[in-house]
């Protein structure tokens, strides 16, 4: 459970707010302008990091190749784009999240897992286009990032 308080309630008071911190876990601050802020006890915070990479960890090793097609026909319960994607396409992005999670784990930075949720659903949204084929034949896929411009600017 988390409480919210004000950042400028946090800087008048700062010992009111550790105290509600330390009876209800989590608290936001919010700012005004600005992204909230979590204050949180960081050692309870490093023991979530921690349990949740031992479970990445046991869930990459026990799946094997039957256990990501069972997983890829049923990602749609967590990510319904994931239906736009091809059944043989669905293990692939199965298999590389896990890869990726068990990486940024092992240096605690998750930008990197992020990238790799929102690339898979840029790649169902390329899936759903009308203009591309059903099998998909005619999408490209680049080795390197390229620019492009805005679609929307008109330049």
């Amino acid at each position: 459970m988390s409480t919210t308080a004000t950042l400028s309630a946090f800087l008048r008071d700062p010992n009111s707010i550790i105290d509600a911190m330390e009876e209800t876990g989590d608290v936001v601050l919010t700012r005004r302008s600005a992204p909230a802020l979590r204050l949180s006890n960081a050692a309870e915070s490093e023991a979530e990091t921690r349990t949740l990479e031992a479970l990445t960890q046991l869930l990459a090793l026990s799946i094997d190749d039957e256990m990501l097609e069972r997983i890829g026909s049923l990602l749609s319960i967590t990510f319904p784009w994931a239906d736009l994607l091809p059944a043989h396409v669905r293990p692939d992005f199965v298999s590389e999240f896990l890869r990726i999670a068990r990486a940024c784990f092992s240096v605690g930075r998750f930008d990197r897992l992020t990238l790799t949720l929102e690339a898979w659903k840029s790649t169902a949204e390329a899936y759903a286009d009308p203009s591309v084929t059903v099998d998909a034949t005619d999408l490209h896929y680049f080795e390197e990032p390229e620019a492009v411009s805005d679609p929307w600017s008109g330049k």
